[in-house]
This record gives C-alpha cells, sequence and structure tokens, in this order.
C-alpha cells in the first residue's frame, strides 16, 4: 500500500516537471491537468484501494495556535522576501510568466487569488492528505513527514527552476522543505488537513503580494 502512495506521488511529480519545464505547458492547461492529478486520483485510491479518508475539522482549542501561526508565516516571509529582493531576476520571472506560462498582466490577480486559496488548498490535499496522512495509516510515521515535505519541496521546482540561480534554489529548496515539515506536523496535531492550509494561505498570500509589487503590478 506504501508503494502505491510513492509511486503515484512519484509520477504525479515527473509529469508536472515535463509539462512545466520540457513542454512548456500554458498555466491555465497545466492547471486543468494538475487539478484531477492532486484531488480525483488520490481520492479514489484513498477511499477504494487504501480505505481511509481524513479530517477536514479544526478542534477549537486549536483555532487561536493556527490563527497566530499563520500571521507570524506572513510576517517572515514577507521579511525574507524583501530582504533577499536583490537576488532575483526579475526580469527572468516576468519572461516566464508571460512566455512559458502565457500569463499577461491582466490575468495576474486572478490567477494570484486562484493560487492563493484554491491551489493551496489541493497541493495540502495532495502532499498532506494523500501523502503524508496515507503513510501514517501505513505505519511509516517519521518517513511520512520526509517523504510529503521532501515531494513538497521538489514539486515547487518545476514551477521556478528558471527563476533562480543554482544556490538559490538550495536555499528556496530547503525552505520548502522546512514548510512541509511544519505543516505535516499540524496535520499531525490537528487531525486536520484545514490546518496547514490556514497558514498556507497566509504563506502564498505574502508571496503573491510580493511578486505583484516587483512586477510593477499593484499600481
Amino acid at each position: 500500500m506504501k508503494k502505491i502512495i510513492i509511486v503515484y506521488s512519484v509520477v504525479c511529480l515527473l509529469i508536472l516537471y515535463a509539462l512545466e519545464q520540457i513542454l512548456m505547458t500554458p498555466y491555465i492547461i497545466k492547471t486543468i491537468i494538475k487539478i484531477p492529478m492532486f484531488t480525483l486520483f488520490p481520492f479514489l485510491i484513498q477511499h477504494y484501494i487504501l480505505k481511509s479518508g481524513f479530517s477536514i475539522k479544526i478542534k477549537k482549542s486549536e483555532q487561536k495556535n493556527i490563527l497566530l501561526w499563520s500571521v507570524l508565516v506572513f510576517g517572515i516571509i514577507s521579511a525574507v522576501s524583501f530582504t533577499l529582493k536583490s537576488f532575483l531576476d526579475i526580469e527572468a520571472i516576468s519572461s516566464d510568466f508571460s512566455n512559458r506560462m502565457m500569463l499577461r498582466n491582466k490575468d495576474m490577480i486572478s490567477a494570484g487569488v486562484y493560487t492563493i486559496f484554491i491551489n493551496s488548498l489541493i497541493e495540502e490535499y495532495f502532499f498532506r492528505g494523500f501523502i503524508f496522512q496515507g503513510l501514517l495509516k501505513q505505519g511509516w510515521h517519521k518517513p511520512a513527514y520526509i517523504i510529503s515535505a521532501a515531494a513538497f519541496a521538489v514539486y515547487h521546482v518545476s514551477v521556478f527552476e528558471a527563476w533562480f540561480s543554482i544556490y538559490f534554489m538550495m536555499f528556496m529548496l530547503l525552505g520548502l522543505f522546512a514548510g512541509g515539515l511544519i505543516f505535516a506536523y499540524f496535520v499531525k496535531k490537528t487531525e486536520s488537513i484545514l490546518a496547514p492550509w490556514f497558514i498556507h494561505v497566509s504563506a502564498d498570500l505574502a508571496l503573491i503580494i510580493f511578486g505583484l509589487w516587483i512586477l510593477d503590478l499593484l499600481g
């Protein structure tokens, strides 16, 4: 059963990398392909093969803690982003959005809103609901943290491979891996994927605001 989760996850990551960096698939087409890969098929595997599911409720005792973490993460990511602005190739990022992703300036706001609220939930379902909780229920406790966090970090390489130098890419991967561990911790603590989703939303909100600002789209 563990092999099913791992093999399916690896296949998804390879397909998404090919769509992003080899086939240069436009953002909207990649998104249409990714949604069922990250939601429908994992749901079918969970319920009809693994015979398992997960909770979406957050205990009242945890709600204040999640809110505080969300605010903290927003502040940290905002501060780090603006501090490291000089290391970014803004021209390359802008070119990647317009040429590879085929997102024009008028599309950026709607894509940002989708990323913050919908894409973050889809990722939580896949990385924490399917991979992390799926491996936990198969008895893989420590490996569940490592595998889900590593998959979460590697997945983002397909998105921003062309944006950063190799050294900055390693820094980003370490940050994403740490983020994946934190998200998994809150899933285990609260027994809900909504807990990390709220924190994920705050992280993406900080990044989208920063991204729109450096691309001069907030004016």
